[in-house]
């Protein structure tokens, strides 16, 4: 195995579970997540050659995998040309496990109304990614980044309670 593979497989290794959860962020379908998914390892293969290590390998995967999602999503609505439904179940039981998956995906669906740059900034934020880092990837300032946090948790908090759509 030759060093590129190798880099390749600790890099996946380390950040799957990232990687895997943020592609989460911007498609709800299982199958979508998992050809995001796909495209971004891809992507991330294609592209070892470039990393030159002036960011952190962390900064780099976020970058690669931000802008695969929002090449992923230019294409899948220009292929759609129409805004998907959210279907909410309501007046059901849940058990807490149901609860919380329902929360997840109230989530996911509120973040995916969200204009594209905001989507890539609070699914960084969710992975606890700092603003300095996020402002990095996205080209923004960190007091810009932190302000559109800011605006953007607003917006959620009203979209899922129906203030917003």
């Amino acid at each position: 195995m030759d060093t590129k593979d190798e880099f390749f497989e600790s890099i996946v290794e380390e950040h799957r579970d990232k990687i895997y959860r943020i592609c989460r962020y911007y498609v709800q379908d299982d199958d979508d997540v998992k050809d995001l998914y796909q495209e971004t390892l891809i992507n991330i293969w294609k592209g070892i050659d470039k990393f030159r290590g002036e960011a952190a390998i962390s900064t780099w995967i976020f970058r690669v995998t931000a802008n695969t999602a929002m090449y992923f999503l230019s294409k899948r609505k220009a292929k759609m040309n129409t805004k998907c439904e959210i279907d909410l179940i309501e007046n059901q039981t849940f058990s807490e496990e149901d609860s919380r998956l329902e929360d997840e995906k109230l989530l996911h669906q509120s973040i995916s109304k969200l204009p594209l740059v905001d989507m890539i900034i609070i699914s960084l934020v969710l992975e606890g990614v700092p603003s300095k880092e996020i402002a990095e990837i996205i080209g923004l300032t960190d007091s810009n980044v932190r302000t559109r946090t800011h605006r953007i948790k607003a917006t959620l908090k009203n979209i899922i309670e129906g203030r917003e759509s």
